[in-house]
């Protein structure tokens, strides 16, 4: 077996040149962060994961992480896929490695406060040590200033920092001052600085001449685990816990001498948790930074003149003192509207203002005695058509030339079917026309929508349709002959232009949310369209709409991190881009791949503001804060966002792989689980193994414990809370799969604290119907039927085991009885013949139930059949395999005992009744707890994960357990597994842990 890709967490990552080189697991991996292509894989330690960098001039690259070490030319790296036999094996755990000034040696740290001075053949040569002091270090860094002069920074696990000297082995400071461990600590280049940070959240800055501890740095929010200076130091770059990476002014007050460090920038890097590493371009100040979500990410640091370059502000005084414009008292701006040679915007008192971008000038356009005190100003950006309403039904729309200076059409026009309107939405309708929507607060008022042509303005048609109750228009998108309002609580109105008679189709109650920011056209598939719907409180739905047959179903739902959501639409990569605010920042975030695109503090979000996309694919926000007018370009990234998008930030706690049919042709949808609360949906391509994000579900709200596709149409998740989610995923789409819950299992209490340890499901024939067991944290057994019709779930048997845990469960139909199996923490196999406690009959060639028409009501538990102990602690994991001839099946079992086992059941037919017995047992299978175990190949090979980080594949062909192959993993906590048929008679392994692997059998 091989594995094709890895995504785990990456501790260290250097620039060198254009390249980006990156600790990746016991590889090292190197881009061209110009494009973000990845030139070349190279596997530098046998076992153990890179943590530390060091590249010179000359192209000599040393990697070093826990006692291994290794030094390799650059040029042998970019080209060869493992250096493994260049690896050396320190005696002492290294915490630090540089090469000297020559490049002819390196300095090794260990976590003694020790420095093997080596060559570059990794022998040592000699061993510097500062006398009279034993702490342990957690962290350091060696800075060398001259062939003589070098400093070691050593970061101690008791919350001092040693600086001492090399060559001479003597102290220069101990500082002292943090709280708890010092996580990292490191010298200026100009020999001016130290700074530290540690367990307390903050940096420090100290004078090396002196030792003087100079200021504080706070604000980031858990612990912080490196810095870096850059900017000729005087700018600090730190990375975190958080999440964040941060960057630092050092600023001296030429008055008091006083030093002090500020916060002037916070980028969201990562996901949850921990941002490892961190290094800086200076050319380009582009930072890169690696996690333990397995992602690199570039982030384009703004320096203050870049970034007031790209904004500029206006107050109604700044116009009016540079341009003939006048002003009265207390008038103010109500309106604009973007376009490319500038902009558009309306006073209080009429005046229609334009501003031209390339001249930075004002000039008053016209005034318009209708738009006094109330207007509503929208536009469309590529025709250079501005709109403006008032509260009396009047309507005014100006088409603009190329370069913005004339006007080249106007239309007037009032409404004498509405006396008062309180609102108007504007997009383009067509290729050749417009639509303008009015509404009056009276419910008994036509809702009006009116269609101007693109180049003269002339009106063209007018429709008037009846408004549905309880509806506030809010946003507009136009398909076809069809117009999609959104409107308050979570709806959508949508109007037929060829059947004006005929009352809108509502959509409501899409999401829990209230008004629908957003509605935009995905795709469509036969005669269903699919859209995208975005609620301000966070939520964004797509609704698959068939108004032919006038039905809807949601087929994806979910919601975002935080904040308030104004809308959302997919890039030309086919990523699902969101933005809205939080507190008080403006945000344009990467939904499908999960991080911040950009924000901009602008006081929050009630205010006027709109967000443009420009022609370079950058954006443009306008907004109005405390009076003034202010115009931010986002520009589009010169250089990728990210070089590895990564998965889950926490441990993944199980793998599940749809396997009924391949996406996309070229591999399988996939579903992870996670510490970290949420649940990915992605697939993988079986030839490269490469993995595509699709999207983050975050309905949870405590850690995952199991997930589980039961057919290729649903998937089912649990964790603690009594959370169980019936989810049902869409892969009929072209841009992604979809996923919704479709419904959630009742809880045993109004607040549940029992966790959901795992389930199985069995259909009942020619249905979506199916019964499901569930076992519970304190020993509870409980087994539901689904029934599709009433989207609901009835409880048809509860009970309760002992007192212990229960692992693992399965339901299984053998000789036409159906069987409920337990695996408990006290290392039982526990059997219950169920047959007669359901109100359904047994179809054991097709594996399903049969629907007796019978009503369902609850019963308790029937007493165990069968109890076998086959481990003795708890039973991790379980798979079951029924032999093709039906006369038994095959409980495969591993557990916290580091063993495995196969246990027999058989029926006997004299007595009638289940026998079992263990097989074949292997107790010492591994060097530690076995966490999962797949049956492959029909049964005749099985897979194995251990904590000791092995990777097994077993021949149990002859039901006995022998050992055929076995490789490591970088992947720490290695927990969950999953398999699936490849092409070629291949077996395709998805395997997780804190990180995530796919495999393949040769």
């Amino acid at each position: 077996m091989k594995e094709l890709a890895h995504y785990g967490p990456s501790l260290c990552v250097k620039f060198f040149k254009d390249f980006v080189v990156a600790g990746y697991g016991p590889f090292v991996q190197i881009y061209d962060y110009h494009n973000g292509k990845l030139l070349n894989k190279c596997r530098v330690f046998r076992k153990n994961k890179v943590h530390g960098l060091s590249i010179n001039e000359s192209g000599q690259l040393l990697a070093y992480g826990a006692r291994s070490v290794t030094i390799v030319k650059f040029d042998h790296l970019i080209t060869q896929v493992s250096l493994v036999d260049n690896e050396k094996m320190t005696t002492e755990w290294i915490t630090s490695g540089e090469f000297n000034y020559r490049g002819d040696q390196v300095y090794l740290l260990t976590c003694y406060n020790k420095v093997f001075v080596c060559d570059l053949t990794g022998e040592i040569l000699s061993r510097k040590t500062l006398q009279g002091e034993r702490s342990i270090l957690y962290s350091g860094s060696i800075k060398e200033f001259s062939p003589e002069k070098v400093y070691i920074s050593a970061g101690t696990v008791m919350g001092g920092v040693l600086i001492w000297d090399l060559f001479l082995e003597t102290k220069l400071y101990n500082l002292v001052g943090h709280e708890g461990s010092i996580f990292y600590a490191t010298i200026s280049d100009n020999g001016r600085y130290i700074t530290s940070c540690s367990d307390d959240r903050s940096i420090k800055l100290w004078n090396l001449q002196t030792g003087e501890e100079l200021c504080t740095g706070w604000g980031h929010t858990a612990r912080i685990w490196n810095l870096k200076f850059f900017n000729n130091d005087t700018q600090l770059i730190s990375v975190s816990e958080d999440n964040t990476c941060r960057v630092w002014d050092i600023l001296q007050d030429e008055g008091n001498g006083n030093t002090s460090l500020t916060l002037s920038q916070i980028y969201e890097v990562h996901l949850i948790k921990n941002v490892w590493g961190v290094d800086i371009q200076e050319k380009d100040m582009v930072a890169v930074t690696s996690g333990n979500d397995g992602r690199l990410k570039l982030t384009k640091i703004q320096d203050t003149k870049t970034m007031n370059a790209q904004e500029v502000s206006f107050s109604l005084e700044d116009i009016s003192t540079h341009s003939v414009i006048k002003f009265s008292k207390g008038e103010i701006i109500k309106g604009f509207q973007k376009f490319e040679f500038g902009l558009i915007a309306i006073t209080s008192l009429g005046k229609i203002i334009q501003y031209f971008e390339c001249d930075n000038l004002w000039k008053l356009l016209l005034v318009s005695e209708n738009l006094v005190s109330y207007s509503v100003t929208h536009g469309i950006m590529e025709h250079n058509i501005v709109t403006f309403s008032n509260n009396k039904s009047d309507a005014l729309l100006l088409k603009l030339s190329q370069d913005g200076r004339d006007i080249i059409a106007k239309k007037f026009m009032h409404l004498d079917e509405l006396s008062k309107t309180n609102n108007c939405l504007v997009t383009k309708f067509d290729a050749t026309t417009l639509m303008l929507t009015l509404e009056s607060p009276n419910p008994r008022d036509k809702f009006i929508c009116l269609q101007f042509d693109l180049e003269t303005l002339s009106l063209k048609k007018k429709f008037a349709f009846a408004k549905p109750e309880n509806f506030a228009s809010s946003c507009l998108e136009v398909f076809e002959n069809y117009i999609l309002v959104g409107s308050r609580f979570s709806s959508i109105a949508i109007f037929d232009t060829l059947n004006i008679e005929h009352p809108a189709y509502m959509i409501r109650r899409i999401s829990a949310g209230d008004t629908t920011t957003n509605i935009k056209f995905v795709e469509t598939k036969g005669h269903t369209h699919l859209f995208s719907v975005t609620n301000r409180d966070g939520f964004y739905n797509f609704v698959a709409l068939s108004y032919q047959n006038q039905t809807h179903q949601i087929i994806h739902s979910n919601n975002i991190v935080k904040g308030f959501l104004e809308g959302a639409y997919f890039n030309d990569n086919g990523e699902y881009i969101t933005y809205g605010f939080k507190s008080n920042l403006f945000y344009i975030y990467n939904e499908t791949n999960c991080y911040e695109i950009a924000s901009q503090v602008c006081g929050g979000g009630h205010r006027q503001w709109k967000l443009t996309t420009l022609p370079d694919g950058g954006y443009m926000l306008v907004y109005i804060k405390a009076a003034r007018l202010y115009m931010r370009k986002i520009p589009q990234s010169l250089f990728p966002q990210t070089l590895e998008e990564g998965m889950h930030g926490r441990e993944i706690r199980d793998i599940t792989i749809l396997k009924d049919k391949r996406y996309h042709d070229d591999g399988f949808i996939f579903c992870t689980a996670s510490e970290d609360t949420t649940i990915k949906v992605c697939h993988f391509n079986e030839s490269t193994g490469k993995v595509t994000n699709h999207w983050t579900e975050r309905k949870h709200v405590s850690g995952l414990q199991r997930c589980k596709f039961i057919n290729g149409k649903y998937m089912i998740s649990s964790s603690a809370r009594e959370e169980l989610f019936l989810w049902e995923i869409n892969d009929d789409y072209k841009l992604h799969p979809f996923i919704t819950i479709r419904q959630t299992l009742p809880a045993s209490s109004d607040n549940p604290d029992l966790r959901i340890m795992d389930f199985d499901a069995i259909f009942l024939e020619h249905s979506d119907n199916f019964i499901i067991s569930t076992v519970y944290s304190d020993s509870s057994v409980k087994l539901w039927y689904y029934n599709t019709d009433e989207n609901k779930f009835h409880l048809l048997v509860k009970g309760r085991y002992q007192t212990c845990c229960i692992l693992n469960t399965a339901l299984i139909i053998f000789h036409d009885k159906l069987y409920l199996l337990i695996a408990t923490t006290t290392g039982y196999l526990v059997t219950y013949d169920v047959t007669d406690h359901i109100p359904f009959g047994i179809n054991e060639t097709k594996n399903k139930l049969i629907d007796n028409k019978l009503e369902t009501c609850c019963v308790d538990l029937p007493a165990s059949s069968l109890s076998l102990r086959v481990h003795q602690s708890g039973i991790k994991a379980i798979d079951v395999f029924k032999d093709e001839h039906n006369d038994s099946f095959k409980i495969y079992s591993c557990g916290d005992d580091n063993a495995m086992a196969i246990t027999l059941f058989k029926f006997d037919e004299m007595k009638r009744e289940l026998n079992n017995t263990i097989v074949s047992s292997e107790p010492n299978s591994a060097a530690s707890t076995v966490t999962s175990c797949n049956v492959f190949d029909n049964g005749r090979k099985l897979l194995s994960t251990s904590v000791d980080q092995v990777v097994k594949v077993w021949d149990v062909s002859n039901n006995h357990l022998t050992l055929q192959e076995e490789k490591y993993t970088t992947i720490a906590d290695t927990g969950a597994s999953d398999t699936v048929s490849g092409r070629d008679d291949s077996t395709l392994f998805l395997i997780g842990g804190i990180g995530f692997s796919v495999w393949k059998t040769d």
